[in-house]
């Protein structure tokens, strides 16, 4: 195997192991959490140190103790802060970072083992958009309300899409890269595509290059299938059932200009996805009302104005309350919005 090594910054790197072991005090303030966030975010470089750090630290962390102290004596003796004594995570953390300094990437590998992932969690607020870039150089766009966790381990790299919809644009390399999304397990092929999740019914949509879909749990090629740019797959949770359709990539990523596509979408997933942007969430007193379906166009900065067009399609009335808007099963033949 031939290693490449690791260029490092030093400051940079030191900066990494200090935030390592100062998140897993357990009384750390809020503000430093944000603290943290800002550093990541101010360059691609923090993140990669970050990771690596991490990942050594832990590994030495497994290590038995006797190993693990000759470790931290060899690496990061009491002169790297010579006016106190090194707290066990912040020597483990400098022990670490000093041994990929010293040995470049041979020293990565060699502690890391390979079971062992770096995992990260991101999310949006509602109504935002949220840019992340991965290490790798791959990046994930985050709509309204959506989280992710990112697992990047010596084989595999992985994403689990827990709420909302993203954007991923993948970097080419040996690992595989996986979106996990509820019952669905998206493979990329090099490539760009979209996934919206909402609870189990799960979209996925090709924007560029190709993908691989296939059922979470399937053993080998057992319902695969493969979608290249332009094409969408969904997936109904009560008929577990998937449908392929031809996208338009600029409507399936419409949502990134602050617009949300439907075509033939069960009402009750149709609000959920809505209710990510709106500032008052949208509830359907009647759940029968959520099996009907609807094909359209939502603004997302006219949702209200959307809702009280309801009526005109749907056997609905909408009361709007302060906190919330709900729509209700409307049997007479006025419909309308009443205020309250």
């Amino acid at each position: 195997m031939t290693l490449t090594p690791v260029s490092i910054d030093r400051p940079v790197e030191h900066t990494a192991a200090d935030w390592w072991a100062q998140l897993r005090d357990p009384d750390l303030p809020e503000q430093a959490l944000l603290d943290w966030s800002d550093w990541l975010e101010a360059d691609p470089r923090h993140a990669e140190a970050f990771e690596r750090a991490s990942a050594l630290a832990e590994a030495a962390g497994a290590m038995a103790p006797s190993l693990r102290e000759r470790f931290v004596q060899r690496y990061a003796p009491a002169p790297l802060h010579p006016d106190r004594a090194l707290r066990p995570r912040i020597a483990l953390a400098a022990a670490a970072v000093a041994a990929l300094a010293l040995l470049g990437t041979g020293a990565f590998i060699g502690l890391r083992p390979s079971h062992q992932a770096s995992t990260r969690q991101y999310a949006s607020e509602r109504a935002g958009h949220r840019d992340i870039d991965l290490p790798d150089g791959s990046s994930i766009e985050l709509g309204g309300a959506t989280s992710v966790t990112t697992r990047y381990g010596h084989d595999e790299r992985a994403i689990d899409l827990d709420a909302g919809e993203a954007f991923f644009r993948v970097a080419h390399a040996e690992r595989p890269f996986v979106v996990n999304a509820g019952p669905l397990r998206i493979r990329d092929l090099g490539t760009a595509f979209n996934v919206r999740r909402t609870g189990d019914r799960v979209t996925v949509a090709v924007t560029e290059g190709r993908v691989q879909v296939s059922p979470t749990g399937a053993q080998g090629d057992d319902g695969t299938i493969e979608l290249g740019a332009g094409r969408e797959v969904s997936f109904d949770p009560e008929t577990h059932a998937m449908r392929i359709l031809d996208v338009d990539p600029a409507t399936a990523t419409a949502w990134r200009g602050h617009r949300l596509e439907f075509v033939n979408e069960p009402l009750s997933s149709v609000v959920d996805n809505v209710n990510r942007y709106s500032s008052r969430p949208i509830r359907l007193a009647d759940p029968a009302l959520g099996r009907l379906t609807f094909t359209g166009t939502v603004q997302v900065d006219t949702i209200d104005s959307w809702v009280a067009a309801l009526p005109r399609v749907f056997p609905v009335r909408v009361d709007a309350y302060t906190d919330r808007l709900e729509l209700t099963r409307q049997t007479a033949m006025t419909r309308g919005a009443r205020p309250r």
